[in-house]
């Protein structure tokens, strides 16, 4: 194969895959914005009614960076963070099944936004041993659909990636379950067993962290690949 046939083959490459990867990374971003948007008027709407029973409990909302977000409610705090590179799935992943990505093979590339649910605490005071756990992903194409891998009752709000299209209340329901499903998984005392010595290094890090290195025991099971669970 020549230079310019190899050259021409890059070129269409170019026009057709990374274009269309772009409009998904733009897409993603737009979707971010949508969710910033509905956590500040969440945490702020909290807050008006929380605080007038109990004004220790805080609710705020948080721009970390361009492509993190924190909404910290009380002990919880849930951390947005968008990936900046667009992804495809393994070929026997379900959306290749779907009609809608028969159609165009573009529509499987995907941005994706994962959200993290860190104890409050552990962003506070900046324990950096403390684990953060996943509880959900958002995945988002060229032409803004979606859909949600995650615990439960999240992978359930929008398994029809063909029809589901990302608007506004879209945020308000992500953000609510993910919230209302974090507040339902307590902190846990370890067994004593496990607290039965420490160093001296960690008791200097406890006192400077202000705590013992902690996380809830959280996290979920990848069912997205089951086709039993979506429609075409």
């Amino acid at each position: 194969m020549g230079i310019n046939n190899k050259l021409e083959q890059i070129k269409n490459l170019l026009l057709e895959k990374s274009s269309c990867k772009q409009k998904a990374f733009r897409s993603t971003k737009e979707v971010l914005v949508s969710i910033k948007k509905s956590a500040s008027q969440i945490a702020q709407k909290l807050h008006a009614e929380v605080a007038i029973i109990d004004p220790h409990v805080e609710i705020k909302f948080y721009e970390v960076t361009e492509y993190e977000m924190h909404l910290k409610f009380s002990g919880d705090t849930l951390v947005f963070m968008m990936h900046t590179n667009i992804f495809d799935f393994p070929k026997d992943h379900y959306i290749h099944q779907t009609n809608y990505v028969k159609e165009n093979h573009l529509r499987q590339f995907c941005g994706v936004i994962h959200i993290y649910n860190f104890l409050s605490d552990t962003i506070k005071y900046n324990r950096e041993g403390d684990i953060g756990y996943l509880v959900g992903r958002i995945f988002v194409n060229l032409d803004t659909h979606f859909f949600v891998e995650g615990n439960h009752p999240l992978s359930m709000l929008y398994p029809n990636f063909a029809e589901a299209l990302f608007k506004e209340d879209c945020a308000d329901n992500i953000i609510s379950e993910a919230m209302h499903f974090c507040m339902n998984f307590d902190l846990m005392a370890p067994p004593i067993d496990t607290m039965s010595y420490i160093s001296l290094e960690q008791k200097n890090y406890m006192s400077h962290s202000s705590g013992i290195p902690t996380g809830k025991m959280l996290g979920f099971r990848n069912q997205m690949d089951s086709n039993e669970d979506h429609n075409n």
